[in-house]
């Protein structure tokens, strides 16, 4: 072989290499989704924020990156194509996605409340009783309003799934939902917060159901983290760093909601005003509980399959234990959550499980 062709090979094999090289290191951070303009996803951006994910992944010597949901990209799409591997979601959202497919699994509860549903102002309308024969503006007819709302009519014994449905779910874009209801094109709408808050002033709408003081969605956890099962069974430790750091994030918002707000305005992650928003994430309870998080998860998902929004045939308990993580599985043993005192800017660990009426806030 001649030197211009053993320089060739040469040249290619170091191309090889590098590249390898490359795509493993890039495999090897782990990317972690997060939401602009979404109020409530504060335990996350506060991590972010305040550098908690970086100090649990400093920890166990692995690197990691934040990767923003765009406009045009949607949070189950940078899952499937591997362009995330954790985030935080509305729970009830992602369960019908879970059961076809979505390979992502649970690992603590994060805070209740913001979701709400409003009439307009003078409507006959007091409860989710009333809902017989009505239309319902929701975003999306897989989005966690309409799950919510189906299991609250499944209590008042309406029928909200299949040809005997006594009700219309219909879909409007979340800015449109509150001029369609103003208009009369929908009777009732579900909305979440900062938007449904800001409606509820604008409009003067009545509000029907709140999901952080109702009896029985005010004792659950509407938004919880997930990792991919990819990264649960190749990393179960990064998989850990991102379930204490979301719960770092969320004991901070619990303490100090005021100054949570002002981060958020500061650095352009959410708009609105600091006292409106901070009113808000007062409203809500941000009391982190692994195993809190995984009661709502179990009461959620049968009730869901009860309704027909999950599949008959569907193994229930199975699907609880795949999507919903054990650490000590993995030989990893982790408080419940953190609380944290801005006294002293320290957490403390919480082994013991809470009682689930800490989650009930009284407005």
């Amino acid at each position: 072989m001649n030197f211009k062709k053993l320089l060739k090979v040469a040249v290619a094999v170091a191309l090889a290499f590098s590249t390898s090289t490359f795509a493993a290191k890039k495999d090897n951070v782990v990317k972690i989704a997060y939401f602009t303009g979404a109020l409530c996803e504060a335990p996350f951006q506060i991590a972010m924020l305040k550098g908690y994910f970086k100090e649990e992944f400093a920890k166990i010597g692995q690197k990691f990156e934040m990767v923003r949901v765009g406009e045009n990209t949607t949070l189950n799409e940078l899952v499937v194509t591997g362009k995330a591997d954790a985030g935080f979601d509305l729970l009830a959202t992602r369960l019908q996605p879970i059961e076809n497919g979505l390979p992502i699994t649970f690992v603590t509860g994060l805070h209740t409340g913001c979701t709400k549903f409003y009439v307009k102002k003078g409507s006959s309308i007091n409860s989710v009783k009333d809902s017989k024969g009505k239309k319902i503006g929701v975003v999306g007819l897989t989005d966690s309003s309409v799950m919510q709302y189906r299991r609250r009519l499944r209590d008042a014994g309406i029928i909200s799934e299949g040809a005997e449905a006594e009700v219309e779910f219909v879909v409007y874009t979340a800015n449109d939902l509150p001029i369609a209801l103003e208009k009369g094109a929908v009777d009732i709408i579900g909305l979440h917060d900062p938007i449904a808050a800001t409606a509820e002033e604008q409009y003067g709408f009545k509000k029907i159901l709140d999901t952080t003081t109702d009896e029985k969605l005010g004792l659950e956890y509407c938004c919880q983290a997930f990792v991919t099962l990819k990264l649960l069974k190749k990393n179960p430790k990064a998989a850990a760093a991102i379930r204490i750091a979301a719960q770092r994030g969320a004991a901070y918002v619990a303490a100090e909601p005021r100054k949570v707000a002002q981060l958020q305005i500061d650095n352009e992650i959410v708009a609105g005003k600091v006292d409106f928003n901070a009113k808000l994430l007062e409203s809500y309870n941000f009391v982190p509980s692994a195993a809190l998080g995984l009661e709502t998860f179990k009461k959620v998902a049968r009730e869901l399959q009860a309704t027909g929004v999950l599949k008959k045939k569907t193994n229930i308990e199975k699907f609880i234990k795949d999507h919903y993580v054990n650490f000590e599985d993995y030989g990893i043993k982790l408080p419940d959550g953190y609380v944290y005192d801005p006294k002293t800017e320290q957490f403390t660990e919480v082994w013991e499980v809470p009682d689930p009426s800490i989650l009930r806030r009284k407005m």
